[in-house]
């Protein structure tokens, strides 16, 4: 068996790979960076994470948590978000990674509605802004590479399952 530092090498790789998979068809953001989608460690880990985040439409939220153990909760309100209340649900994810696209403007609203989760922070409201400007400068991209970026976007995100589960 590997040791801890081998994971965390793998994780740490896996994570720069990611960030540096952005491409025309929208950036893939790793919801909570390298501890993924699990209980926070505060009840504002979420929300500082989104803070510091640029998010626009076509980009991708990757949600990295175990099936069984958590899932993803959107709905449509701030409101209904604050009190993690489940009673108007527009969609649920269950079977982690989950990779959600962004394909409208303004507010969305994700939470755990395993236990009480929600209510102990594992809770994200993101503001999807208009789609960002293409750079001047940036040389055309192929749909091949598009698709390269994406799947070694993808196979890092099950990377950083792998690597959390064997952490675990």
């Amino acid at each position: 068996m590997a040791s801890k530092t081998h994971y965390t090498i793998l994780l740490l790789s896996a994570v720069t790979a990611s960030l540096f998979a952005g491409s025309a068809a929208g950036v893939y953001h790793i919801v909570g960076a390298g501890k993924g989608w699990r209980m926070a460690p505060n009840k504002t880990y979420y929300e500082d994470w989104a803070r510091t985040r640029n998010i626009s439409i076509g980009d991708k939220l990757m949600f990295l948590y175990r099936s069984g153990v958590y899932n993803i909760v959107e709905v449509p309100t701030k409101e209904l978000f604050d009190k993690c209340s489940m009673k108007s649900i527009t969609n649920r994810y269950q079977n982690g990674p989950t990779i959600i696209e962004l394909t409208q403007q303004g507010p969305r609203y994700y939470f755990c509605g395993v236990g009480k989760h929600c209510e102990e922070g594992q809770k994200l409201a993101i503001n999807v802004s208009a789609i960002a400007p293409p750079q001047q400068d940036a040389p055309n991209t192929s749909s091949a590479t598009v698709s390269t970026r994406a799947a070694l976007c993808y196979l890092a995100g099950l990377a950083v399952c792998v690597v959390s589960e064997l952490l675990m």
